[in-house]
């Protein structure tokens, strides 16, 4: 049996998600933020040695990062779903969004986060983060104007890792920056989210 561990406000949500996609049996262990300082408790720590979410456990098998466990589910319950044929054109695009969401989308998001939280009051960060998340809005509204999903015409396992990193964007304010401005991402947001996976997905988050 699947295990997958909860942390709440964290990547986990993807991994939930995905399971709820694939319609694929699990147990859901919840751990609760430190109300002070919002770090993970000692039971997140237990399974996971950098004490961080997503964690999964299934047959014996302990995966951690979202893109990592992504793939692991997908390997292993998918039976090619969620994932273009490898060697085709939507692969290529799949491999790039899967990692990008973590590395150069979730960046700048990642910056204005912390930022936020520290309340630093930075006009050269937040120069940064605007720059860097308008380059990056005009190119996803690009690829959502020829498709009508991240990786192409199918929803794949990319939309699950990008729209999560947008939605972050959405909810904590940029200066100088604003999501509605690109309405091919706020549309793609909506109609990804209006998903019954996704909608089942939020109810077992909130318990």
């Amino acid at each position: 049996m699947l295990t997958i561990h909860h942390l709440g406000n964290s990547r986990s949500e993807r991994i939930i998600w995905l399971a709820e996609e694939l319609a694929i049996p699990y147990t859901l262990v919840r751990h609760d933020r430190d109300p002070q300082t919002m770090r993970s408790p000692a039971s997140l720590w237990a399974v996971s040695p950098l004490g961080k979410a997503p964690v999964i456990q299934d047959d014996g098998v302990t995966v951690s990062e979202s893109g990592a466990v992504i793939e692991y589910l997908l390997q292993r319950y998918g039976n090619g779903r969620l994932q273009p044929a490898v060697g085709s054109a939507a692969w290529v695009n799949y491999l790039h969004w899967m990692h990008a969401a973590e590395s150069t989308l979730m960046t700048p998001i990642l910056f204005n986060l912390l930022s936020t939280m520290m309340q630093v009051n930075s006009p050269q960060m937040g120069g940064f983060v605007a720059s860097e998340l308008e380059t990056l809005c005009k190119y996803i509204s690009g690829q959502l104007s020829a498709h009508e999903y991240i990786a192409g015409d199918e929803f794949t396992a990319a939309d699950i890792m990008v729209s999560y990193t947008l939605s972050l964007a959405r909810m904590v304010p940029v200066p100088n920056f604003s999501l509605d401005d690109y309405p091919a991402i706020a549309a793609y947001l909506d109609r990804i989210q209006a998903r019954p996976a996704f909608q089942r997905a939020l109810q077992v988050q909130q318990g």
